[in-house]
């Protein structure tokens, strides 16, 4: 008997689960945006108090990514799960490391056959 699939079946998509970098990431975007959204109706209505907000959210383009990456990395840390913050450049993954660590050894090995 053959399985009929319909085409509410491929139309699911799988669901991610909201993990800490994933909620970081989405405050520190939703910061972002709203800062800017401040800024846009402050310089439409001519505010005085626009210069200020302008280097107001000028730091904070600077500082929002920064204190979420950190925070990033220390919820990896915490967990003891790999995360894009991750100081491990060389152990992320294991497997071309090992690749480009036999590489490395072919090319010396090479070298000394042509002395």
């Amino acid at each position: 008997m053959e399985k009929h699939t319909d085409a509410s079946d491929k139309s699911t998509k799988k669901k991610y689960p909201w993990t800490a970098k994933r909620v970081i990431a989405l405050l520190a975007v939703v910061l972002l945006v709203g800062l800017y959204a401040a800024l846009f109706v402050s310089a439409l209505l001519s505010r005085p108090g626009t210069g200020q907000l302008f280097r107001f959210c000028l730091g904070m383009t600077i500082a929002v990514p920064i204190f979420a990456w950190i925070a990033i990395f220390a919820a990896g840390y915490l967990t003891h799960r790999h995360t894009i913050a991750s100081a491990d450049i060389l152990n992320s993954n294991p497997k071309e490391r090992e690749k480009m660590e036999e590489a490395v050894q072919r090319q010396q090995q090479d070298a000394k056959k042509k002395k």
